[in-house]
């Protein structure tokens, strides 16, 4: 079936190419309520794409992460090495509900509060400095997501972590490859392999010399018997680190990307007319680096957004499409526009899984874009916009490279 195009018997197929993202968001929209689709590999599922529908399924108890409900998973329709069950099949606070979800993000939150995370602001605003002082000495031309959007959230949530510099580079390709929804099978199962190896050598280190890091916290939980498993360990720790920064870098390199393809947009920006606060949020909205996350099942048979669902059922969470529902966010809800102040994006979740990380997300944000588009003039594409490739994933939605020119500021940092 075409990308993003429905097949005669109904069926909405997944495009794994990230430039069908729009096609697929209007197809899904166009459907009244969850529209059923086909995901790369034979995978069924419905999606819930009406900002409505999605805001109702993310509050609703009757659905859940647990990989354990998923009925095709258990039933063996999914084999072990399809690229999606590297990111469903987890132990974690994102996959738990219910008392182990409470108990998990108890484990995390005093770590997020947001006067906790507003005392990162220097730090965070010295490491800005720091990349774009290495950036302006590059002579006038920069890839901006090795050189900015990828090292500034890596960086920041490696550094809350205690994660040292020569590891970083490792778990970056690690997160990349299983975020790669169209990986081959022996990556999938490479990748299933390394990452657990990856957090055994770091616990064993932080055992032997814990200190006051987010990795050493989440140690010692285990060994208080907060964390019930190592397994459960190990995928706390992952979800931490590369949460922390690939949705992060995707935001800041969609955002930066819709600026340059919206010069007027961007001088009311440069010029004060439009606060970079107001901007920010357009840019999660339009520019949110989730574009779908699998999966919520449900728990049981019930009819849910005008639709048969039945217990087993898996749920893709259409964030693309929700937040281009002209239901909420009016005609103009597929376009880029900073002057809109009716914003009700879902970029950071709803309900009891709203994204912990939000309040720093924001606070990276709000450092990275004000600076970077201060220190760098004449910051454009060193290539046309139709050249960007992006990562192969229908689920993060984040270029892979972002080549520009510029001119060093004469008044910026």
């Amino acid at each position: 079936m075409t990308s993003g195009s429905t097949a005669p018997h109904g069926v909405i197929g997944v495009p794994a190419a990230p430039r069908e993202l729009d096609a697929l968001s209007a197809a899904i929209l166009q459907q009244p309520g969850m529209a059923p689709v086909s995901l790369p590999g034979g995978v069924s599922a419905w999606a819930a794409g009406h900002h409505r529908t999605l805001r109702e399924l993310l509050a609703d108890p009757r659905f859940n992460r647990d990989w354990r409900q998923w009925r095709a998973l258990q039933d063996g329709e999914i084999p072990e090495d399809h690229p999606l069950v590297g990111m469903c099949r987890l132990d974690n606070m994102v996959t738990a509900h219910g008392p182990d979800h409470r108990r998990l993000r108890g484990l995390l939150s005093r770590s997020f509060l947001p006067g906790r995370i507003a005392l990162l602001k220097p730090r965070i605003g010295q490491c800005v400095d720091r990349l774009l002082a290495n950036i302006v000495q590059g002579g006038g031309r920069a890839d901006l997501m090795d050189a900015f959007a990828i090292p500034l959230p890596t960086n920041v949530i490696a550094e809350l972590f205690g994660l040292p510099d020569e590891e970083r580079e490792e778990i970056v390709a690690l997160t990349h490859s299983l975020a790669c929804t169209s990986a081959p099978a022996e990556e999938v199962r490479q990748t299933r392999q390394r990452i657990p190896e990856f957090f055994h050598r770091l616990i064993a280190r932080k055992r032997r010399q814990p200190g006051g890091d987010l990795a050493s916290a989440l140690i010692a939980g285990r060994d208080r018997g907060e964390l019930v498993s190592d397994t459960e360990l190990v995928d706390m720790l992952f979800m931490v680190l590369s949460a922390g920064f690939v949705t992060t870098a995707g935001v800041i390199g969609n955002g930066v990307l819709a600026l340059l393809a919206h010069p007027r947009q961007l001088e009311l920006l440069r010029s004060g007319q439009v606060p970079w606060p107001q901007a920010i949020e357009e840019i999660l909205r339009w520019g949110s680096s989730v574009s779908h996350l699998p999966f919520r099942y449900a728990t049981r048979d019930m009819d849910f957004g005008g639709c048969p669902v039945r217990r087993g059922d898996a749920v893709l969470m259409a964030f693309h499409a929700a937040n281009r529902d002209e239901q909420v966010f009016g005609p103009g809800a597929h376009g880029f526009d900073i002057t809109r102040q009716h914003n009700p994006h879902l970029s950071f979740g709803h309900g009891p899984h709203f994204c912990l990380g939000a309040a720093l997300a924001r606070l990276e944000l709000h450092c990275a874009f004000p600076a970077l588009f201060s220190a760098l003039d004449d910051l454009a594409l060193a290539v046309p916009e139709e050249d960007i490739a992006y990562m192969p994933s229908y689920v993060i939605r984040c270029p892979q490279h972002l080549p520009v020119t510029f001119r060093p500021s004469s008044h910026g940092k």
